[in-house]
């Protein structure tokens, strides 16, 4: 139950939020500095983003949905992006900074052409908004469940905060408040895991599994409960789109603020090791909600779709008073750093390829700095929009319409930029050209295959092999296995079209322009070309251990006077491990701090 206290906290957490625009925003001084932190940060502030910015809210509602209805099929999902993370570790972290451009559309053009970085401009920003809406819609559904609240109030005063902080800060203020999210997030995900297994209905973890492998045996047996060809055609694609998105131009942007490329490379063990073991926490509650919430549509009349309230369910029983509002802090702080790394990574794009290349070619660097924070605020007020009618109209949960989205309308745009890293001898227009043909198999697929897969005789129409690997070809299949196998064909289809189209553009590469194969070349020469030791990076990092070491000891001090509040023992003991590790955290970064500042006072 949420009480007085859960309110205070989640007050306080607000207004520390908003605090952060105004303490980073002294430290940008120009585009560079306002959307990528001047190429100047530390791998380790850099890695927090670039895992925190992989999962949102969506983790604790459209994932916690799935576990509760299908189990642990969803692993395949969260571990799909390690071996694509292990290929950005090995080259592709160094390629990213060696591209020494601000934004990556910036390296669109020099890769491709100012007509690519036009197309990419027009079509990727909307579909960005749009996917930052959605993760803003799932953030409302989740607190609007907590609080009783109406879903739509919630998301204007959510995507209001979020707004302000990034317009503010900028780049400093998105990644200072990425680490805070990361320890707030991490910390009360392994409390709200300590004290499910403790409940007595759960008797620790052996005995969790046990009862949820008796009460439903397809959560772990996936045989039981799916046609196994399509579970694994399932996790394969989300191999190759994971693959191609974290290996490809667009995911460059925290790369890019990194001071070196040793750091570039050193952050991606961040995002390796939380991808590792977050998932291994997040599956808990959800899994335990199958016990003690056998019907969650009692516990949450008033939501849509009842699943999705797993892991609060969990959480509202489980812990003390006060920590509920910490839960709900992390939450609204993963979709925080989601939201606000899209509005000042594609308010970046708008401004530097587009706004300053069409509209103002001669505009100087402080006026495309203040067209950066107006358009801050107008992203945001799109956003807030979009969220409010997409959860208007959205005839799905959460976890099948992200996923859907993503390789529907992401991957297309996302497959040529990945390729065109790697890939030196296509013609420019081989990026707006596979785009546009991928976009044309995956309506075929949204549409065309979508409407055949409802159809009763769907699996006796397919042609004898495909019927064999399916199986059960009398029992039609689940509307699950539609939706997995709708996204195994537009995934797997998307990539199969792309990799055969810029393949094919190839062809056409000797009879480009010399001055397009001359900017092709030189842009693969960049990537060939180490980047010296703060080659484009002048600001020093002092700063951000400084304020972000004050901002960890003030948020680590207040949760350790929710100590006070009237908890048993275990309940003040909580409050001591969030608020000790934090605190802990900011006195680790402020002695670093005093000690850069007097390093630098001696160097000439």
């Amino acid at each position: 139950m949420i009480t007085a206290y859960d309110y205070a906290v989640i007050g306080f957490y607000v207004v520390f939020m908003l605090s952060l625009g105004v303490v980073f925003k002294g430290l940008s001084k120009n585009t560079s500095d306002y959307f990528r932190c001047g190429g100047a940060m530390p791998w380790w502030i850099t890695g927090t983003s670039a895992w925190l910015v992989t999962f949102s809210a969506w983790s604790f509602v459209g994932a916690a949905s799935e576990i509760y209805r299908s189990g642990l099929k969803v692993i395949l999902l969260f571990y799909a992006s390690i071996p694509p993370l292990a290929l950005v570790a090995w080259i592709t972290a160094v390629r990213f900074r060696r591209m020494r451009v601000v934004t990556w559309m910036e390296a669109v053009r020099a890769r491709f052409g100012p007509v690519s970085e036009q197309f990419y401009t027009w079509i990727k920003v909307p579909v960005e908004l749009v996917k930052a809406a959605i993760g803003l819609m799932t953030i409302g559904v989740f607190m609007a469940a907590v609080f009783n609240t109406p879903i739509n109030s919630v998301i204007v005063g959510l995507g209001i905060t979020i707004t302000v902080v990034a317009f503010a800060g900028g780049a400093f203020a998105v990644l200072a408040s990425d680490f805070v999210q990361m320890l707030l997030v991490m910390t009360i995900t392994l409390l709200a895991v300590i004290l499910t297994l403790r409940q007595p209905e759960i008797g620790g973890l052996a005995n969790l599994l046990a009862q949820v492998d008796a009460a439903h045996p397809g959560h772990f047996q996936w045989w039981l409960a799916f046609r196994p060809a399509i579970v694994f055609g399932w996790g394969f694609a989300f191999v190759c789109v994971k693959f191609a998105e974290l290996n490809s131009m667009e995911y460059s942007t925290m790369y890019l603020m990194s001071k070196s490329e040793s750091h570039a490379r050193r952050m991606v063990a961040i995002p390796l090791i939380g991808g590792l073991v977050g998932p291994l926490l997040w599956i808990i509650p959800p899994l335990a909600a199958t016990v003690m919430f056998p019907d969650l549509a009692k516990v949450f009349p008033n939501l849509s779709k009842p699943t999705e309230g797993a892991f609060v369910a969990v959480a509202l029983k489980v812990m003390p008073v006060g920590l509920i509002g910490l839960l709900l802090c992390a939450m609204f702080g993963a979709t925080l750093t989601q939201m606000d790394a899209a509005v000042n990574k594609y308010v970046g794009v708008f401004v530097r390829s587009f706004y300053r290349p069409v509209l103002r070619p001669a505009a100087p660097e402080r006026h495309l700095l203040v067209v950066g924070k107006l358009c801050t605020l107008v992203f945001g007020a799109i956003i807030v929009g979009l969220s409010l009618l997409v959860n208007t109209y959205r005839s799905t949960d959460v976890f099948t319409l992200l996923n859907q989205v993503m390789v529907s309308v992401g991957l297309p745009l996302t497959l040529p930029v990945f390729a065109g890293l790697f890939y030196r001898r296509t013609p420019g227009w081989s990026a707006w050209g596979t785009a546009l043909v991928c976009f044309g198999y995956s309506a075929w697929a949204n549409f065309s295959f979508k409407a055949q897969l409802a159809t009763p005789d769907f699996l006796a129409r397919l042609p004898a092999f495909f019927r064999n690997l399916l199986g059960n070809p009398m029992q039609p299949l689940t509307g699950a296995e539609q939706a997995d196998l709708l996204l195994i064909v537009t995934a797997l289809g998307t990539l199969f079209v792309a990799v055969l189209v810029f393949a094919l553009s190839s062809l056409f590469y000797e009879r480009t322009a010399p001055a397009e194969q001359a900017r092709i070349e030189s842009f693969f020469a960049q990537l060939r070309t180490p980047l010296k030791p703060r080659e484009d990076a002048a600001m020093s990092d002092e700063p951000v251990y400084r304020l972000l070491g004050v901002l960890c000891l003030i948020y680590g001090a207040f949760i350790l006077l929710l100590m006070l509040i009237p908890n048993g023992l275990g309940g003040r003991l909580c409050f001591l491990f969030v608020g000790g590790v934090i605190g802990g955290a900011g006195l680790v970064l402020s002695t670093i701090a005093n000690r850069k500042r007097g390093q630098e006072r001696l160097s000439p």
